[in-house]
C-alpha cells in the first residue's frame, strides 16, 4: 500500500512537473533568442518564476523516494527539503512581482498567457506558507532521527546526476504531452519518430525508480530502451539531414535547434541517453553477478 501511494504521488508530480518544466524552458530559450536579437524588454523575471516552480517539482521525486527509504532519518530530510522549498518559493514570488512590474509594466494578468503571473505568485506564496506550517507544526516536533544519514561525495554526485536526469525526463515528457498544442498534422508523418524519441529519458527514469523499489529484472528493459534510443536517433537524424523543413517542424520541442539552426539538441540528448543506458546496463550486470 505504501509503495502504491508513493508511485501515485510520483506519477502526479511527473505529469505536472513535465508540463511546467517544458513550458518554462521554452520561455527561457525565447528570452535567449530575444536577447540575441537585441530586444531589450526582457521577460527573464517572468521566466525565472516559472523555472523556480519547475525546480521544486523536479526535486519533489527525490524527496518522495527518499522519504520512503529513510525511515530512521526523516526529520532532517524533511527539514532540509522544506528549507529548499521555502527558499525557491521566496525567490519565485519576488520574480513574479518583478516580472509584472518591470517586464509587463504593471500588467499581472495578460502575459505570457492570461493569469500566468498571478498563478505563479499564488503558488509560490502557498509553497512558502505550506512549507512553514509543516516545518513548525509537524517536522520540528517529530522525534529526533534514530540514525544520522551520512552524506558522502558519492551521494552528492548521485543526487546531482539524478536531479539532472529528472529535469531532462520532465522536459522531454512535457514536450510529448503538449504535442497537440504545437505539432502539425501535415508534417506528422516525418516527425512522429522524433516525438517517440522524446520518451526515452522518461523511460530511463521509470527504470531507475523501479530499481530503487527493488525490481531485479531490469537488464532486458534497459537494453531495449538503449536500442530504441539508437534506432530512433538514427532514423530522426536521417530524416533531418534529408529534409530541410524538419527542424522547423519540431522547433517547439527542440529550442536549441531553433536557436542554432542545426541539430545540436537531439545529439546532446542521444549522448546523454546512451551514457545513462550504458551505466544502467553495467550496473544491472554487476547486480546479477552479485546475486549469483
Amino acid at each position: 500500500m505504501k509503495n502504491k501511494v508513493v508511485l501515485l504521488s510520483l506519477i502526479i508530480v511527473a505529469i505536472l512537473g513535465s508540463l511546467v518544466t517544458f513550458y518554462a524552458s521554452n520561455m527561457f530559450f525565447s528570452d535567449v533568442s530575444n536577447f540575441g536579437a537585441g530586444i531589450s524588454n526582457t521577460t527573464l523575471f517572468v521566466t525565472l518564476t516559472g523555472m523556480l516552480f519547475g525546480a521544486m517539482l523536479i526535486a519533489a521525486p527525490l524527496f518522495i523516494i527518499r522519504f520512503g527509504q529513510r525511515e530512521n532519518s526523516r526529520k532532517v530530510l524533511c527539514r532540509n527539503y522544506l528549507f529548499i522549498a521555502m527558499a525557491l518559493g521566496a525567490f519565485g514570488a519576488i520574480f513574479a512581482v518583478l516580472g509584472g512590474v518591470i517586464s509587463y509594466r504593471g500588467d499581472f494578468v495578460s502575459y505570457p498567457f492570461p493569469g500566468f503571473l498571478i498563478i505563479m505568485l499564488i503558488l509560490h506564496i502557498l509553497v512558502i506558507a505550506g512549507a512553514a506550517v509543516v516545518l513548525f507544526k509537524i517536522v520540528l516536533k517529530m522525534p529526533e532521527d534514530k540514525e544520522k544519514y551520512k552524506v558522502t561525495v558519492k551521494h552528492v554526485f548521485h543526487t546531482i546526476g539524478l536531479y539532472l536526469l529528472i529535469a531532462l525526463a520532465f522536459n522531454r515528457f512535457g514536450a510529448f504531452l503538449l504535442l497537440p498544442v504545437y505539432a502539425q498534422f501535415s508534417t506528422l508523418y516525418k516527425t512522429f519518430v522524433y516525438y517517440l524519441f522524446l520518451l526515452i529519458p522518461m523511460a530511463l527514469l521509470v527504470l531507475k525508480v523501479l530499481g530503487i523499489f527493488g525490481n531485479k529484472k531490469l537488464l532486458i528493459p534497459v537494453i531495449v530502451v538503449a536500442a530504441l534510443n539508437v534506432v530512433l536517433f538514427a532514423v530522426t537524424a536521417i530524416i533531418g539531414m534529408n529534409d530541410s523543413s524538419f527542424i522547423s517542424a519540431v522547433s517547439a520541442a527542440a529550442p536549441l535547434e531553433r536557436l542554432g539552426s542545426m541539430p545540436m539538441e537531439i545529439l546532446i540528448h542521444f549522448v546523454v541517453n546512451l551514457g545513462v543506458s550504458i551505466y544502467y546496463i553495467i550496473k544491472e550486470i554487476k547486480n546479477k553477478k552479485a546475486a549469483n
